[in-house]
């Protein structure tokens, strides 16, 4: 796995100097551990070296969203993009498993796999445990000691529990077109200011199939602009416009061929 340039500058500054003068706080700094950063609309419990891309493992719930994202990185794995991939979360003497398409991961050359798991009283048992966190992806065992995550755990928990902003709007995009949906974005209606989208995961939106997402503070606005780009654009291509509806009176959006 490739490692950020921090840890090539530690790794510097230890050939330079004795072991005895590097203070243990930049060495402890560079090993994986827990952390839970928060973005005021998400809260994550993640597994790694902050600030990095190494990340091995990480929870996530919105605000009021009682879904747990979880995405688990498999070094070993060597299935084939988009492949199904069976996980199995244990602890604290519970189970829960899901299975889900792999995703490439360039930099550890090995496979990620995210699900969406319901906040049950099995899961918060297994995210709450003490001891060891088990994770098995296709026959690959992983183990995490669960010290250092309660307080993160906890703040994650918390924002699964609270009351979702009364300002936010949900709504749902329904694929009716002849072709998979690859992400699609939305605008106040007449602003051209596309800067609130989603990409649909586990991958592109099938025809028939649909998507429920979430607006921040949608409802002070309501009508908005949605535009789509389908699974065969080519990369970077511009989306395209799919209409413009007032989604506090019809929180279905139907995209059309």
């Amino acid at each position: 796995m490739k490692r950020h340039y921090r840890t090539l500058l530690a790794a510097t500054l230890m050939l330079l100097m004795p072991a005895v003068l590097l203070p243990a706080a930049a060495q402890d700094e560079e090993k994986p551990r827990w952390f839970g950063p928060s973005d005021g609309r998400s809260t994550t419990l993640a597994y790694g070296i902050p600030d990095s891309d190494y990340v091995m493992l990480h929870f996530s719930c919105a605000i009021g969203k009682p879904v747990v994202n979880v995405n688990v990185q498999d070094e070993e794995s060597s299935a084939e993009e988009g492949a199904a991939m069976h996980v199995r979360l244990s602890a604290g003497g519970e189970t829960v498993e899901f299975s889900e398409k792999a995703r490439s991961n360039e930099d550890s050359g090995g496979k990620d796999v995210k699900g969406y798991l319901p906040l049950d009283d099995t899961l918060r048992a297994i995210l709450t445990a003490t001891g060891e966190l088990e994770i098995v992806v296709d026959g690959h065992t992983q183990r995490y000691d669960m010290e250092g995550a309660a307080e993160p755990m906890a703040a994650m928990i918390a924002a699964c529990d609270a009351p979702k902003p009364a300002g936010d709007l949900d709504a749902t995009l329904t694929n009716k077109a002849k072709r998979p949906l690859q992400s699609f974005v939305w605008s106040e209606a007449g602003m051209n200011n596309f800067e609130g989208g989603d990409e649909f995961d586990p991958g592109p939106l099938a025809p028939g199939a649909s998507w429920t997402f979430t607006i921040p503070d949608g409802r002070k606005i309501c009508t908005y602009d949605i535009a789509v780009i389908f699974e065969e654009e080519e990369c970077c291509s511009d989306p395209l416009p799919a209409g413009t509806q007032n989604l506090c009176k019809n929180a279905e959006f139907v995209v059309h061929d």
